[in-house]
């Protein structure tokens, strides 16, 4: 049977070429990779990473010259074309940021390989002999088929040595000390120790308090500091709302300005810039109410194929995302599922994904109102799904409601509670352009709680948040000395 076809010769020379040039690389490939992982036609290809397997389990390091000594070792130098060959390899190099993606896909290359195999075996048992039983039959054959299909997801048992290498090697390149994607709030990242590839953060909290313009800010320091792809999926906000949102983060305008127009020649000034900022950046947005968790699947998974520098995924939020073709019995079980699925994309992305969800109405009867890990809404499932928990809270939120209001001068005071109304009435003669002359310079205190840590210790953070115009920044104690928290 001719397989010649489910191989890719130059994608075999990048990953042994990016092994003989990077220590990184070549740590990852003799981790991941298997001697059958390369085209069996390949023998050079073979050869050169059986050297590599043989010079990690000696301790040695992998680079062109031990590789040509182990090879001249294992008399094969010559016969795979010496110095021209291992040239060949290392020529074909550009960039070593993809190389995880290479190596997934020599794996899938071989399973392919592995399943058409298998299928024209059971093609040629059919065809070539009677089968006595076909329920034993379609049996074994399933079960062939599963135990093929099953390793795209599960993978080899790694020794304690192999791990060890892995993570200390990214221990001694970490310059940082924030082993994760960084959220741009200096406090927030040492506390949780940035966003981690695999992991699923959840950011939760009472409607109102800003979980979904956090998670917005963060997308937006991330897009502005590396310029890499992130993925916003908005299931309750067009993209005109959102972007209108990002416009008043970016510009320091007010929100309500933004949307009722009352703009100054200075204001549009800064909005162009604010709109040439956003341009620059890799974020991608995509609305819909009706989308299904098999929708942000294939939609993520595509974008990564289409985009290898993803970075981040947004869902704003899980608890609207529709069930589609999948039934469940309640609320909870939907929930469950749809955070079990968010996990292994994280995971098969490699890349953090936040889900912003509700804590339900469970916080508002205690007298505090600060939100608890248990008080997620929908299902316990997220609570042991997430990595990272972040539940936001806003003691200003409810003083502005006349709840436990403490008399602070500056704190709930008129302008600022008007800011958080309902709606303005455009034919009122309220609504003149005086009263959107909001201070935007006007913070109040927010609680993060780091609620879960699976890498780091929990605990509590605090950010300073602009109402106005839907901005966060990191706040100095001083800022925190009462609760009229004004920044010039």
């Amino acid at each position: 049977m001719d397989l010649t076809f489910l191989h890719d010769d130059e994608l075999e020379q990048i990953v042994l070429g990016s092994m003989l040039t990077d220590k990184k690389c070549a740590l990852d490939g003799v981790s991941l990779l298997e001697i059958d992982d390369f085209f069996a036609a390949n023998r050079g290809h073979r050869e050169v990473f059986k050297a590599m397997k043989q010079l990690d389990l000696a301790d040695s390091a992998i680079d062109a010259a031990n590789v040509t000594s182990q090879l001249k070792q294992n008399k094969v130098y010559d016969e795979i074309g010496g110095f021209d060959f291992l040239a060949e390899l290392i020529d074909s190099v550009t960039i070593y940021q993809n190389f995880d993606q290479y190596v997934k896909k020599l794996q899938e290359f071989k399973l392919l390989r592995n399943l058409v195999e298998a299928c024209q075996k059971t093609i040629d048992t059919a065809t070539e002999k009677s089968v006595e039983s076909i329920s034993d039959f379609l049996a074994v054959t399933e079960k062939k088929i599963d135990d093929i299909t099953s390793k795209r997801s599960v993978s080899d048992f790694k020794s304690a040595r192999e791990v060890a290498k892995l993570v200390g090697n990214l221990i001694q390149r970490s310059k940082s000390g924030i082993d994760g994607l960084e959220t741009g709030f200096s406090d927030l990242d040492r506390q949780m120790g940035g966003l981690g590839n695999g992991q699923l953060i959840v950011v939760a909290a009472r409607p109102g308090m800003g979980k979904s313009m956090l998670a917005l800010n963060i997308c937006y320091n991330i897009a502005k500091r590396t310029n890499r792809t992130i993925a916003y999926f908005s299931l309750e906000m067009s993209n005109e709302e959102l972007m209108r949102r990002l416009f008043a983060v970016a510009s320091g305008i007010t929100q309500r300005k933004i949307n009722f127009g009352f703009l100054s020649p200075q204001d549009k000034v800064l909005l162009k810039d604010a709109e040439n900022e956003i341009s620059r950046t890799n974020l991608f947005f995509e609305e819909s109410t009706a989308i299904t968790i098999d929708d942000i699947v294939v939609k993520c998974r595509k974008l990564k194929e289409q985009r290898e520098d993803l970075a981040l995924i947004v869902v704003d939020h899980i608890g609207i995302i529709q069930e589609g073709a999948h039934k469940f019995n309640s609320d909870q079980e939907k929930i469950a599922y749809f955070s079990r699925t968010l996990k292994s994309l994280a995971l098969e992305l490699n890349i953090p994904i936040i889900i912003v969800a509700h804590i339900n109405r469970g916080a508002e009867k205690k007298e505090n109102r600060i939100p608890e890990l248990s008080e997620l809404r929908g299902s316990g499932q997220i609570e042991n799904d997430c990595d990272k928990a972040l539940l936001l809270y806003r003691q200003g939120y409810y003083r502005r409601q006349g709840i436990d209001v403490k008399e602070k001068r500056g704190f709930g005071d008129a302008s600022l509670n008007n800011s958080q109304g309902n709606g303005i009435n455009p034919n009122n003669e309220e609504n003149k352009e005086e009263n959107f002359q909001e201070d935007v310079n006007r913070g109040e205190k927010m609680d993060i709680i780091v609620a879960k840590n699976r890498q780091g210790a929990t605990g509590k953070v605090w950010l300073l948040f602009f109402p106005a115009i839907g901005r966060f920044s990191t706040a100095t104690d001083k800022q925190f000395d009462d609760s009229d928290y004004t920044t010039n």
